[in-house]
């Protein structure tokens, strides 16, 4: 009897632990990104011309909170590398956002501007942004540029 006493005590106190809770179970939802420019459409780059300025521009939200973002440097369709891709990312990392300035908030407002080299090579240049929410859930966009 006493083993059954204990069995169901231990019985007892295993659902008690397993049905508390964190207060709200796990995140599942990546953070939503949206960018206004330049363009997240393959077929529909954003052009300019070289010595255009492109202008990142978007909302970023989370249904908690958001933990980082990262932009990967320019990219290029062709094998080359040029000046215009190294100017752009120099200028890429001084002007982005850290991800501190994303940290522990549910929503953030991206807005910053590139000048390119004059003399740019006509190309289609492709990049993207990361964010990623407190419980790892990332979310990518891939930026399409086009310089002619």
């Amino acid at each position: 009897m006493k083993i059954l006493n204990y069995t169901l005590i231990l019985l007892f106190t295993l659902v008690i632990l397993s049905c508390g809770g964190g207060g709200g179970g796990s995140d599942e939802t990546a953070p939503i990104v949206n960018f206004t420019s330049p363009s997240t459409n393959a077929a529909e780059p954003t052009t300019i011309t070289a010595g255009g300025t492109i202008t990142f521009s978007g909302k970023l939200s989370d249904n908690k909170n958001l933990k980082s973002i990262t932009f990967t440097n320019l990219q290029v369709k062709a094998k080359t590398v040029n000046d215009f891709i190294l100017d752009f990312n120099e200028k890429l990392n001084s002007k982005k956002p850290a991800s501190a300035s994303v940290l522990d908030k549910s929503e953030s407002n991206v807005s910053f501007s590139i000048e390119t080299l004059f003399g740019a090579p006509a190309n289609e240049y492709t990049m993207t942004c990361t964010v990623i929410d407190n419980s790892d859930n990332p979310t990518t966009k891939t930026f399409y540029i086009k310089v002619e």
